[in-house]
């Protein structure tokens, strides 16, 4: 009878510190996308709403992108482990879509061929120099253009993200020479990294100024790094412009931790 209770005790106990252990890697499987490694994008482009136009309108802007134009590289979805499904299953109780890992969509998926407000829709452009996203539509009375993504990554290094193969607004031509500096045990730019890209605007568009922001930013995850070492780095064009057709626009880089 002793040897059957210390049995069933040191059972429950195992039970109970492998629930535990269970949903502590659940929280932190299932923890917010902002609690990892991830960029958001931001497009603002206003002074269109209320422009009379013939034909397709057809407008593109920098797309978040490595400094050789390659996307980032997303998390896969995780299948669980043998031990994390019995539990799962028989334990917790754990519905069916949440025993896998949760699926986090790529660049392509969240910012390709998605409808917009004001009747826009998003394409990933192939242009004889590089991706651009493009927004698209036939009204014959344009609006303004808002788009925010934020989109989860496997790895961004906020330190050197130029070098080491973080998201930017891409194209990036003639970025600036910038020395890096020792911040504790990793590196930082010394100046604003600066480079140029462009964005387009279709011909059939009337003349008259229109404002465009284009914002990235890039976070590494809170939960990898000392306190010293989280932060962001943030990419930003501004242009105001009453051109048609490709015109450049100056992007700044500018590291906030």
């Amino acid at each position: 009878m002793k040897k059957k209770y210390i049995f069933l005790t040191i059972s429950l106990i195992f039970i109970l510190l492998a629930g535990l252990y269970l949903i502590e890697m659940n929280m932190r499987e299932w923890r917010s996308d902002y609690r990892r490694y991830h960029y958001y994008y931001e497009v603002e482009i206003n002074g269109l709403s209320g422009r009379e136009v013939t034909g397709t309108t057809e407008i593109l802007v920098p797309i978040p992108a490595t400094k050789g134009g390659e996307f980032v590289i997303t998390p896969s979805q995780k299948e669980p482990s043998f031990l994390k499904s019995l539990l799962q299953e028989y334990i917790l109780h754990t519905p069916k879509s949440h025993r896998k890992g949760p699926y986090f969509e790529n660049t392509t998926e969240t910012l390709d061929n998605k409808s917009i407000r004001g009747n826009w829709t998003t394409f990933i452009a192939e242009t004889e120099e590089s991706r651009m996203l493009g927004f698209k539509t036939n009204d014959s009375v344009l609006n303004d253009i808002s788009l925010q993504e934020n989109v989860v990554a496997d790895y961004i290094d906020i330190f050197d993200p130029i070098s080491k193969n973080g998201p930017i607004l891409y194209p990036a031509l003639n970025i600036s020479n910038t020395s890096l500096i020792a911040y504790g045990d990793q590196v930082k730019y010394d100046t604003n990294p600066m480079y140029e890209s462009y964005v387009y605007i279709s011909n059939n568009v009337e003349n008259g100024a229109i404002h465009f922001k284009v914002t990235l930013e890039g976070y590494n995850d809170p939960t990898e790094w000392p306190k010293k070492y989280r932060g962001s780095y943030l990419n930003y064009l501004v242009l105001d412009t009453s051109d048609r057709g490709k015109i450049e626009a100056r992007v700044v880089l500018d590291q906030g931790f």
